[in-house]
């Protein structure tokens, strides 16, 4: 059978037969710098670009490195400790259905994504991937309840 394929632009146009989102705590911290210029990101769904005059660059200890909006990440984001920063929203995820390609228009570009990976709503309703990995060794789900 062929993948079906879903365009998601928000929250509201998942599909409610994935189920309902579910809530996880971040396990670590991070740091930022400025972008370089325009600079682009390659993850596991496309590339991202970042701007320098509307993005940070968030930067794991791993070496992995994203572009974030600066209002999201002020309204998102506390100081941890000397140039460290914690997640303080909850993450809200759904998993992509197997046999399912979501179709993500990112604030930072389209990306497809595909089962076993995530889904993730953002604080207005924005969408982005997590990588499964990446949720498995980042992430606590809650263990009550959904988003």
């Amino acid at each position: 059978m062929p993948e079906q394929r879903i365009p998601i632009g928000h929250a509201h146009e998942i599909p409610p037969a994935w189920g309902a989102l579910r809530t996880a705590s971040r396990r670590f911290t991070v740091a930022i710098r400025e972008p370089r210029g325009s600079e682009t990101f390659s993850v596991a769904w496309g590339e991202l670009t970042a701007d320098p005059s509307v993005d940070w660059v968030v930067m794991l200890d791993d070496g992995t490195a994203y572009p974030i909006k600066k209002d999201l990440f002020a309204r998102t984001y506390e100081a941890a400790g000397p140039g460290r920063y914690r997640k303080v929203e909850r993450s809200r995820l759904v998993q992509v259905p197997p046999d399912t390609v979501a179709l993500l228009a990112t604030l930072e570009g389209p990306l497809e994504v595909r089962h076993p990976d995530y889904v993730a709503v953002g604080s207005r309703g924005e969408v982005y991937a997590n990588a499964a990995d990446w949720v498995r060794e980042h992430l606590a789900f809650d263990t009550a309840g959904s988003a």
